[in-house]
């Protein structure tokens, strides 16, 4: 009979699998990811300058704050759900539908109310796919140095 003192495979495996629980906020890997998509916002913005004007650059800046704004509320419903809690999965399923609904009514009402670039905004919502990258090569610079640094001393 297993020990009810020992921590089950099950726990073991998602502590090591779950970011650590947090109680406000986001995951300090979520807010590094987010920074660095802010960061990725100004070449952006003077690439749209080059592509489109003004007009452009307004797009990638309401496309970048779409996008950053979008990963912050994921950001928190999964530190919400891993966090233990109360809810079902059938609220967390209402409240992604929820925003995926917000979200395309907001992207129609930029584009077709107010007129924002629609290359523009593409550009300001694909930063986050740019800075996944660019932030698990900096991990692994940053890994990789530490090693050298390490095992040198």
């Amino acid at each position: 009979m297993p020990d009810p003192e020992e921590p089950s495979l099950t726990t073991a495996l998602a502590a090591q699998v779950l970011p650590p629980p947090v109680t406000e906020g986001i995951t300090v890997e979520a807010r590094r990811l987010m920074f660095l998509s802010a960061l990725l916002l100004f070449p952006a913005a003077v690439a749209a300058w080059f592509i489109g004007g003004a007009p452009t650059v307004v797009g990638v800046a309401v496309g970048g704050a779409t996008a950053l704004s979008n990963f912050w509320l994921l950001s928190r419903l999964v530190v919400k759900s891993t966090a233990g809690a109360e809810g079902s999965a059938g609220g967390l399923w209402a409240q992604l539908m929820f925003k995926f609904g917000l979200l395309g009514l907001l992207l129609a009402v930029s584009i077709f109310a107010f007129g924002i670039d629609g290359l523009g905004l593409l550009l300001g919502l694909s930063i986050m796919f740019a800075a996944v990258p660019l932030n698990l090569v900096s991990e692994m610079v940053a890994e990789q140095r530490s090693r050298t640094s390490g095992g040198s001393r």
